[in-house]
Protein backbone atom coordinates (compact mmCIF):
# COMPACT_ATOMS: atom_id res chain seq x y z
CA UNK A 1 0.00 0.00 0.00
CA UNK A 2 0.73 3.48 -0.61
CA UNK A 3 1.36 6.33 0.95
CA UNK A 4 -1.67 8.56 1.45
CA UNK A 5 -1.62 12.08 0.64
CA UNK A 6 -2.83 14.62 3.08
CA UNK A 7 -6.57 15.74 0.55
CA UNK A 8 -6.61 11.67 0.54
CA UNK A 9 -6.33 11.44 4.39
CA UNK A 10 -8.49 14.17 4.84
CA UNK A 11 -11.62 12.67 2.61
CA UNK A 12 -10.65 9.20 4.44
CA UNK A 13 -11.69 10.98 7.48
CA UNK A 14 -14.96 12.69 6.07
CA UNK A 15 -16.08 9.63 4.64
CA UNK A 16 -15.72 7.70 7.59
CA UNK A 17 -17.45 10.00 9.75
CA UNK A 18 -19.92 10.07 7.56
CA UNK A 19 -20.69 6.57 6.63
CA UNK A 20 -19.97 5.26 10.57
CA UNK A 21 -21.49 8.07 12.56
CA UNK A 22 -18.22 7.93 14.61
CA UNK A 23 -17.44 11.15 16.41
CA UNK A 24 -14.52 12.64 14.47
CA UNK A 25 -12.06 12.57 17.20
CA UNK A 26 -11.47 9.25 17.26
CA UNK A 27 -11.36 9.00 13.53
CA UNK A 28 -8.65 11.64 13.36
CA UNK A 29 -6.62 9.86 15.85
CA UNK A 30 -6.63 6.85 14.06
CA UNK A 31 -6.51 8.03 10.32
CA UNK A 32 -3.38 10.26 11.32
CA UNK A 33 -1.25 7.60 13.30
CA UNK A 34 -1.73 4.99 10.80
CA UNK A 35 -0.61 8.50 8.15
CA UNK A 36 2.63 8.98 10.96
CA UNK A 37 3.47 5.14 10.59
CA UNK A 38 3.37 5.52 6.70
CA UNK A 39 5.78 8.67 7.11
CA UNK A 40 3.68 11.35 6.90
CA UNK A 41 5.64 14.07 8.35
CA UNK A 42 4.29 16.50 11.39
CA UNK A 43 3.39 19.75 9.13
CA UNK A 44 1.24 16.90 6.47
CA UNK A 45 -0.74 15.72 9.38
CA UNK A 46 -1.02 19.34 11.15
CA UNK A 47 -2.90 19.99 7.27
CA UNK A 48 -4.54 17.26 7.14
CA UNK A 49 -6.13 18.15 10.96
CA UNK A 50 -7.09 21.04 10.16
CA UNK A 51 -8.76 21.06 6.81
CA UNK A 52 -10.46 18.08 8.24
CA UNK A 53 -11.87 19.57 11.63
CA UNK A 54 -12.56 23.12 9.78
CA UNK A 55 -14.97 21.33 7.12
CA UNK A 56 -16.45 19.72 10.56
CA UNK A 57 -16.42 23.18 12.17
CA UNK A 58 -18.17 25.03 9.48
CA UNK A 59 -20.67 22.43 7.81
CA UNK A 60 -23.23 24.28 7.49
CA UNK A 61 -22.35 27.22 6.50
CA UNK A 62 -20.24 25.44 3.51
CA UNK A 63 -23.49 23.16 2.47
CA UNK A 64 -24.88 26.91 2.38
CA UNK A 65 -22.30 28.11 0.01
CA UNK A 66 -22.52 24.64 -2.02
CA UNK A 67 -26.33 25.10 -2.64
CA UNK A 68 -25.97 28.65 -3.48
CA UNK A 69 -23.42 27.52 -6.66
CA UNK A 70 -25.54 24.42 -7.59
CA UNK A 71 -29.09 23.85 -9.06
CA UNK A 72 -31.59 23.73 -7.02
CA UNK A 73 -32.87 19.85 -6.32
CA UNK A 74 -29.27 18.50 -7.54
CA UNK A 75 -28.09 15.20 -6.84
CA UNK A 76 -24.45 15.26 -5.29
CA UNK A 77 -22.85 11.76 -4.39
CA UNK A 78 -21.80 12.42 -0.94
CA UNK A 79 -17.86 11.72 -1.59
CA UNK A 80 -18.22 14.32 -4.49
CA UNK A 81 -19.98 16.71 -1.79
CA UNK A 82 -17.07 15.89 0.86
CA UNK A 83 -14.54 16.67 -1.90
CA UNK A 84 -16.42 20.38 -2.33
CA UNK A 85 -16.65 20.83 1.01
CA UNK A 86 -12.82 19.96 1.41
CA UNK A 87 -12.48 22.54 -1.65
CA UNK A 88 -14.59 25.37 -0.15
CA UNK A 89 -12.89 25.20 3.63
CA UNK A 90 -9.57 25.90 1.62
CA UNK A 91 -10.73 28.72 -0.44
CA UNK A 92 -12.79 31.06 2.28
CA UNK A 93 -10.18 29.71 5.37
CA UNK A 94 -6.98 28.19 4.42
CA UNK A 95 -5.00 31.34 3.21
CA UNK A 96 -1.40 29.30 2.96
CA UNK A 97 -3.38 27.37 0.26
CA UNK A 98 -3.65 29.16 -3.18
CA UNK A 99 -6.82 28.97 -4.87
CA UNK A 100 -6.10 27.35 -7.91
CA UNK A 101 -4.41 24.62 -6.05
CA UNK A 102 -7.71 23.79 -3.81
CA UNK A 103 -9.50 23.72 -7.01
CA UNK A 104 -6.47 22.29 -9.25
CA UNK A 105 -6.43 19.30 -5.86
CA UNK A 106 -9.85 18.96 -5.56
CA UNK A 107 -10.59 17.67 -9.96
CA UNK A 108 -8.18 15.57 -9.38
CA UNK A 109 -9.24 13.93 -5.73
CA UNK A 110 -12.60 13.47 -7.96
CA UNK A 111 -10.93 11.72 -11.02
CA UNK A 112 -9.23 8.88 -8.35
CA UNK A 113 -11.95 8.40 -6.73
CA UNK A 114 -13.89 6.95 -10.11
CA UNK A 115 -16.21 9.90 -10.86
CA UNK A 116 -14.23 11.12 -13.69
CA UNK A 117 -17.44 13.03 -14.69
CA UNK A 118 -18.34 14.92 -11.68
CA UNK A 119 -14.61 16.40 -12.26
CA UNK A 120 -16.00 19.30 -14.32
CA UNK A 121 -19.07 20.11 -11.82
CA UNK A 122 -16.64 19.97 -8.95
CA UNK A 123 -14.25 22.51 -11.29
CA UNK A 124 -17.11 24.74 -12.00
CA UNK A 125 -18.59 25.49 -8.74
CA UNK A 126 -15.15 26.03 -6.93
CA UNK A 127 -13.79 28.20 -9.49
CA UNK A 128 -17.26 30.55 -8.95
CA UNK A 129 -16.33 29.96 -5.26
CA UNK A 130 -13.53 31.46 -5.61
CA UNK A 131 -14.97 34.62 -7.58
CA UNK A 132 -17.11 35.65 -5.05
CA UNK A 133 -15.48 34.23 -1.88
CA UNK A 134 -15.78 38.18 -1.04
CA UNK A 135 -19.48 37.70 -0.57
CA UNK A 136 -19.80 34.27 1.14
CA UNK A 137 -18.25 35.62 4.69
CA UNK A 138 -18.64 38.30 6.68
CA UNK A 139 -21.14 40.52 9.08
CA UNK A 140 -24.22 40.09 6.80
CA UNK A 141 -24.17 36.34 6.88
CA UNK A 142 -26.94 35.19 9.15
CA UNK A 143 -25.67 33.76 12.42
CA UNK A 144 -26.43 30.17 12.15
CA UNK A 145 -24.43 30.57 9.03
CA UNK A 146 -21.86 32.67 10.13
CA UNK A 147 -20.98 30.15 13.41
CA UNK A 148 -22.13 26.93 11.42
CA UNK A 149 -24.32 26.20 14.57
CA UNK A 150 -27.81 24.74 14.66
CA UNK A 151 -30.88 27.66 15.03
CA UNK A 152 -32.08 26.15 18.05
CA UNK A 153 -29.08 25.85 19.83
CA UNK A 154 -28.29 29.82 19.21
CA UNK A 155 -31.93 30.46 20.16
CA UNK A 156 -31.42 28.54 23.55
CA UNK A 157 -28.44 30.71 24.33
CA UNK A 158 -30.05 34.17 23.43
CA UNK A 159 -32.37 32.79 26.03
CA UNK A 160 -29.57 32.27 27.98
CA UNK A 161 -27.61 35.47 27.54
CA UNK A 162 -27.64 38.89 26.04
CA UNK A 163 -27.59 38.26 22.24
CA UNK A 164 -24.30 39.79 22.05
CA UNK A 165 -22.87 37.38 24.79
CA UNK A 166 -24.08 34.71 22.29
CA UNK A 167 -22.31 35.93 19.32
CA UNK A 168 -18.97 36.35 21.53
CA UNK A 169 -19.55 32.49 22.58
CA UNK A 170 -20.11 31.36 18.71
CA UNK A 171 -16.58 32.67 17.65
CA UNK A 172 -14.91 31.50 20.46
CA UNK A 173 -16.41 28.21 19.57
CA UNK A 174 -14.72 28.29 15.77
CA UNK A 175 -11.58 29.26 17.56
CA UNK A 176 -8.35 26.87 17.50
CA UNK A 177 -7.68 25.56 21.60
CA UNK A 178 -4.49 24.67 22.48
CA UNK A 179 -3.85 21.31 24.13
CA UNK A 180 -4.35 22.04 27.97
CA UNK A 181 -2.53 20.00 30.19
CA UNK A 182 -2.21 19.28 33.79
CA UNK A 183 1.35 18.22 36.01
CA UNK A 184 0.95 15.80 38.76
CA UNK A 185 1.13 17.77 41.86
CA UNK A 186 3.73 15.42 42.76
CA UNK A 187 5.63 16.54 39.92
CA UNK A 188 8.73 18.80 41.68
CA UNK A 189 9.41 21.98 39.98
CA UNK A 190 12.65 21.39 38.25
CA UNK A 191 11.14 18.30 36.80
CA UNK A 192 8.22 20.45 35.06
CA UNK A 193 10.60 23.67 34.38
CA UNK A 194 12.94 20.54 32.59
CA UNK A 195 10.27 18.96 30.40
CA UNK A 196 8.68 22.00 29.26
CA UNK A 197 11.94 22.91 28.18
CA UNK A 198 12.12 19.85 26.32
CA UNK A 199 8.75 20.47 24.92
CA UNK A 200 9.69 23.67 23.43
CA UNK A 201 13.13 22.44 22.01
CA UNK A 202 11.17 19.99 19.98
CA UNK A 203 8.74 22.85 18.32
CA UNK A 204 5.88 22.69 20.54
CA UNK A 205 4.36 26.31 22.20
CA UNK A 206 4.06 26.27 25.67
CA UNK A 207 2.42 28.76 27.55
CA UNK A 208 0.91 29.05 31.32
CA UNK A 209 -2.79 28.38 31.80
CA UNK A 210 -4.89 30.94 33.00
CA UNK A 211 -5.58 30.69 36.52
CA UNK A 212 -3.80 27.42 37.63
CA UNK A 213 0.01 26.94 38.57
CA UNK A 214 -0.21 23.78 36.91
CA UNK A 215 -1.89 24.08 33.87
CA UNK A 216 -0.42 24.38 30.58
CA UNK A 217 -1.34 25.31 27.04
CA UNK A 218 0.49 23.74 24.27
CA UNK A 219 0.00 24.39 20.40
CA UNK A 220 1.93 23.15 17.86
CA UNK A 221 1.84 19.73 19.58
CA UNK A 222 2.05 16.39 17.63
CA UNK A 223 1.65 12.41 19.00
CA UNK A 224 1.03 14.09 22.20
CA UNK A 225 1.81 10.40 23.86
CA UNK A 226 5.62 10.80 22.56
CA UNK A 227 5.94 14.46 24.47
CA UNK A 228 8.61 14.25 27.44
CA UNK A 229 6.91 13.33 30.88
CA UNK A 230 4.10 12.01 29.08
CA UNK A 231 4.86 8.06 29.29
CA UNK A 232 6.57 8.50 33.37
CA UNK A 233 3.12 9.95 34.18
CA UNK A 234 4.29 13.47 34.78
CA UNK A 235 1.61 15.15 33.28
CA UNK A 236 -1.60 14.26 31.90
CA UNK A 237 -4.33 15.91 29.26
CA UNK A 238 -6.99 17.96 31.03
CA UNK A 239 -8.92 20.98 30.33
CA UNK A 240 -7.98 23.72 32.97
CA UNK A 241 -11.82 24.29 33.64
CA UNK A 242 -11.77 20.40 34.91
CA UNK A 243 -9.25 21.08 37.10
CA UNK A 244 -11.66 23.32 39.06
CA UNK A 245 -13.10 20.86 40.13
CA UNK A 246 -10.86 19.05 42.45
CA UNK A 247 -10.01 22.54 43.67
CA UNK A 248 -13.35 22.58 44.17
CA UNK A 249 -13.59 20.18 46.68
CA UNK A 250 -11.27 21.59 48.76
CA UNK A 251 -9.93 17.94 49.94
CA UNK A 252 -8.42 17.26 53.36
CA UNK A 253 -5.59 14.42 53.91
CA UNK A 254 -7.04 11.25 54.07
CA UNK A 255 -10.12 11.57 52.90
CA UNK A 256 -12.43 9.30 50.43
CA UNK A 257 -13.68 10.28 47.22
CA UNK A 258 -16.40 8.21 44.98
CA UNK A 259 -16.75 9.76 41.38
CA UNK A 260 -19.86 7.98 40.09
CA UNK A 261 -19.58 8.94 36.74
CA UNK A 262 -15.63 9.18 36.23
CA UNK A 263 -14.45 8.27 32.96
CA UNK A 264 -11.98 9.16 31.56
CA UNK A 265 -10.59 9.37 34.81
CA UNK A 266 -9.42 13.05 34.71
CA UNK A 267 -10.99 14.30 37.43
CA UNK A 268 -10.17 11.27 39.90
CA UNK A 269 -6.79 11.12 38.83
CA UNK A 270 -6.49 14.90 39.69
CA UNK A 271 -8.20 14.38 43.33
CA UNK A 272 -5.83 11.54 43.74
CA UNK A 273 -2.73 13.41 42.94
CA UNK A 274 -3.68 15.49 45.51
CA UNK A 275 -4.60 13.66 48.21
CA UNK A 276 -1.15 11.19 47.66
CA UNK A 277 0.63 15.00 47.59
CA UNK A 278 -0.96 16.04 50.83
CA UNK A 279 0.40 12.77 52.27
CA UNK A 280 3.50 12.64 51.42
CA UNK A 281 3.72 16.40 53.14
CA UNK A 282 2.04 15.22 56.35
CA UNK A 283 4.58 12.47 56.22
CA UNK A 284 7.48 15.07 55.46
CA UNK A 285 6.37 17.29 58.62
CA UNK A 286 6.54 14.01 61.33
CA UNK A 287 9.32 13.10 63.64
CA UNK A 288 11.30 10.27 61.68
CA UNK A 289 10.24 8.05 64.21
CA UNK A 290 6.87 8.95 63.76
CA UNK A 291 4.38 5.80 63.13
CA UNK A 292 3.75 5.30 59.81
CA UNK A 293 -0.11 7.02 58.91
CA UNK A 294 -1.40 4.52 56.37
CA UNK A 295 -4.43 6.61 55.40
CA UNK A 296 -2.65 9.90 54.58
CA UNK A 297 -2.83 9.53 50.83
CA UNK A 298 -6.52 8.89 51.30
CA UNK A 299 -8.59 6.75 48.56
CA UNK A 300 -10.63 7.50 45.24
CA UNK A 301 -12.88 4.91 43.89
CA UNK A 302 -13.74 5.86 40.44
CA UNK A 303 -16.89 4.16 38.68
CA UNK A 304 -18.39 4.12 35.37
CA UNK A 305 -21.01 1.87 33.75
CA UNK A 306 -18.96 0.39 30.80
CA UNK A 307 -16.10 -2.36 31.24
CA UNK A 308 -14.19 -0.84 28.47
CA UNK A 309 -14.02 2.90 30.51
CA UNK A 310 -12.87 1.25 33.43
CA UNK A 311 -10.07 -0.47 31.92
CA UNK A 312 -9.06 2.77 30.21
CA UNK A 313 -9.29 4.65 33.81
CA UNK A 314 -7.04 1.71 35.45
CA UNK A 315 -4.75 2.01 32.46
CA UNK A 316 -3.97 5.92 32.84
CA UNK A 317 -4.09 5.42 36.29
CA UNK A 318 -1.20 3.04 36.40
CA UNK A 319 0.67 5.69 34.06
CA UNK A 320 0.19 7.74 36.69
CA UNK A 321 1.68 5.72 39.35
CA UNK A 322 -1.65 6.71 41.29
CA UNK A 323 -1.46 3.76 44.31
CA UNK A 324 -4.81 5.22 45.94
CA UNK A 325 -6.85 4.83 42.99
CA UNK A 326 -9.43 2.10 42.64
CA UNK A 327 -11.72 2.06 38.92
CA UNK A 328 -14.48 -0.56 38.76
CA UNK A 329 -17.60 -1.26 36.73
CA UNK A 330 -20.81 0.36 38.17
CA UNK A 331 -24.29 1.53 36.95
CA UNK A 332 -24.86 4.97 38.39
CA UNK A 333 -28.29 4.23 38.03
CA UNK A 334 -28.55 1.18 40.81
CA UNK A 335 -28.94 2.03 44.65
CA UNK A 336 -25.73 2.71 46.81
CA UNK A 337 -24.76 -0.67 48.40
CA UNK A 338 -25.89 -0.76 52.21
CA UNK A 339 -21.94 -0.99 53.10
CA UNK A 340 -20.94 1.64 51.30
CA UNK A 341 -23.49 4.10 52.55
CA UNK A 342 -21.65 7.32 54.59
CA UNK A 343 -18.26 6.29 53.18
CA UNK A 344 -18.08 9.63 51.08
CA UNK A 345 -16.09 12.74 52.45
CA UNK A 346 -16.55 13.93 48.87
CA UNK A 347 -18.66 12.76 46.12
CA UNK A 348 -17.85 13.96 42.27
CA UNK A 349 -21.36 13.83 39.89
CA UNK A 350 -20.01 14.90 36.59
CA UNK A 351 -22.94 13.32 34.83
CA UNK A 352 -23.22 12.74 31.62
CA UNK A 353 -24.81 15.57 29.70
CA UNK A 354 -25.03 17.43 26.26
CA UNK A 355 -21.35 18.33 25.97
CA UNK A 356 -22.42 22.26 24.39
CA UNK A 357 -18.94 23.59 26.50
CA UNK A 358 -16.66 21.37 24.51
CA UNK A 359 -17.68 22.03 20.80
CA UNK A 360 -14.48 24.24 20.50
CA UNK A 361 -12.85 20.32 20.89
CA UNK A 362 -15.45 17.93 19.44
CA UNK A 363 -16.42 19.82 16.70
CA UNK A 364 -19.51 17.37 15.42
CA UNK A 365 -21.04 17.45 18.96
CA UNK A 366 -23.66 20.40 17.39
CA UNK A 367 -24.73 17.45 15.34
CA UNK A 368 -25.57 14.95 17.36
CA UNK A 369 -26.78 16.48 19.88
CA UNK A 370 -31.04 17.72 19.94
CA UNK A 371 -33.34 19.68 21.65
CA UNK A 372 -35.07 15.92 22.60
CA UNK A 373 -32.04 14.99 24.00
CA UNK A 374 -31.59 17.73 26.37
CA UNK A 375 -35.22 17.53 27.27
CA UNK A 376 -34.30 13.24 28.12
CA UNK A 377 -31.13 14.42 30.13
CA UNK A 378 -32.36 16.05 32.90
CA UNK A 379 -34.23 13.61 34.42
CA UNK A 380 -31.73 11.26 34.28
CA UNK A 381 -29.66 13.28 36.25
CA UNK A 382 -31.74 13.78 38.40
CA UNK A 383 -31.91 9.64 38.81
CA UNK A 384 -27.96 9.74 38.82
CA UNK A 385 -28.15 12.64 41.80
CA UNK A 386 -30.88 10.51 43.87
CA UNK A 387 -28.98 7.52 43.96
CA UNK A 388 -25.52 8.79 44.58
CA UNK A 389 -26.25 11.41 47.41
CA UNK A 390 -25.99 8.63 50.03
CA UNK A 391 -22.80 7.80 49.44
CA UNK A 392 -22.23 11.54 51.46
CA UNK A 393 -20.89 11.23 54.59
CA UNK A 394 -22.95 14.22 57.23
CA UNK A 395 -20.97 16.80 56.65
CA UNK A 396 -19.43 15.66 53.57
CA UNK A 397 -19.44 17.52 50.07
CA UNK A 398 -20.37 17.32 46.52
CA UNK A 399 -19.34 18.91 43.71
CA UNK A 400 -21.74 18.68 40.59
CA UNK A 401 -20.08 19.31 37.43
CA UNK A 402 -21.16 18.79 33.61
CA UNK A 403 -18.92 20.04 30.27
CA UNK A 404 -22.20 21.78 28.97
CA UNK A 405 -23.66 25.58 28.68
CA UNK A 406 -27.45 24.92 29.18
CA UNK A 407 -29.41 26.19 32.57
CA UNK A 408 -31.54 22.96 32.35
CA UNK A 409 -28.45 20.98 32.97
CA UNK A 410 -26.85 23.43 35.24
CA UNK A 411 -28.27 26.17 37.22
CA UNK A 412 -31.56 24.76 37.56
CA UNK A 413 -29.92 21.18 38.40
CA UNK A 414 -28.21 23.25 41.31
CA UNK A 415 -31.88 24.27 42.50
CA UNK A 416 -32.97 20.81 42.33
CA UNK A 417 -29.89 19.35 44.17
CA UNK A 418 -30.63 22.22 47.36
CA UNK A 419 -34.57 22.15 46.97
CA UNK A 420 -35.54 18.24 46.65
CA UNK A 421 -32.12 16.29 47.57
CA UNK A 422 -31.40 19.02 51.00
CA UNK A 423 -28.44 19.61 49.95
CA UNK A 424 -27.33 22.92 51.08
CA UNK A 425 -25.41 25.03 48.62
CA UNK A 426 -21.62 25.83 49.96
CA UNK A 427 -19.89 29.22 48.19
CA UNK A 428 -17.11 28.43 45.82
CA UNK A 429 -15.04 31.66 45.86
CA UNK A 430 -12.78 30.35 49.14
CA UNK A 431 -11.95 26.96 46.99
CA UNK A 432 -10.87 28.51 43.33
CA UNK A 433 -8.04 30.40 42.50
CA UNK A 434 -8.70 34.55 42.95
CA UNK A 435 -9.26 36.31 39.49
CA UNK A 436 -12.47 33.78 38.18
CA UNK A 437 -15.20 35.79 36.82
CA UNK A 438 -18.74 34.55 37.13
CA UNK A 439 -18.77 32.94 40.40
CA UNK A 440 -22.32 33.39 41.95
CA UNK A 441 -22.57 31.95 45.55
CA UNK A 442 -22.06 28.11 45.04
CA UNK A 443 -21.97 27.85 41.01
CA UNK A 444 -19.90 28.86 38.14
CA UNK A 445 -19.90 28.63 34.77
CA UNK A 446 -17.28 28.73 32.77
CA UNK A 447 -17.39 30.40 29.21
CA UNK A 448 -14.75 29.99 26.51
CA UNK A 449 -14.79 33.54 25.73
CA UNK A 450 -14.78 34.66 28.93
CA UNK A 451 -12.03 32.13 30.85
CA UNK A 452 -10.52 30.59 27.56
CA UNK A 453 -11.27 27.23 29.05
CA UNK A 454 -14.06 24.53 27.50
CA UNK A 455 -17.69 25.18 28.95
CA UNK A 456 -18.02 24.00 31.90
CA UNK A 457 -20.33 23.98 34.75
CA UNK A 458 -19.37 23.50 38.68
CA UNK A 459 -21.68 23.68 42.05
CA UNK A 460 -20.75 23.38 45.51
CA UNK A 461 -22.73 22.13 48.29
CA UNK A 462 -22.81 20.04 51.90
CA UNK A 463 -24.73 17.45 53.48
CA UNK A 464 -26.43 18.97 56.67
CA UNK A 465 -25.47 17.22 59.95
CA UNK A 466 -27.60 15.64 61.94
Amino acid sequence: MGKTGEREAALEILSRIRESGAYSHIVVKEVLDRCEREGMDRQQRAFVKRLTEGVIERRIEIDDVIRKFTMKGARIRPVVRDILRMGIFQILYMDAVPDSAACNEAVNLTKSYGKKEAAGFVNGVLRNVVREKGTLIGASVPADRKYSMPEWIIRMWNRQFPPEETEKLLASLLEIRPVSIRFDDRCTKEQRENILSQMAASGVSVRKGHYLSYCYELTGTDSISKLPGYREGLWTVQDESSMMVAEAAGLKGGECVIDVCAAPGGKSMHCASKLLALGEAARAAEPDDAPRDTQGSGAVHAFDLSKGKVELIRKNVRRMHLTNVTAAQRDALMPVPEAETGTADVLLCDLPCSGLGVIGRKRDIKYHVSEKQLSELVPLQKMILENAVPYLKEGGTLIYSTCTIHRGENEEMAEFIENSLGLVPDPLAPYLPEGIPGIEGNCLQMLPHVHGTDGFFISRFVKKRG
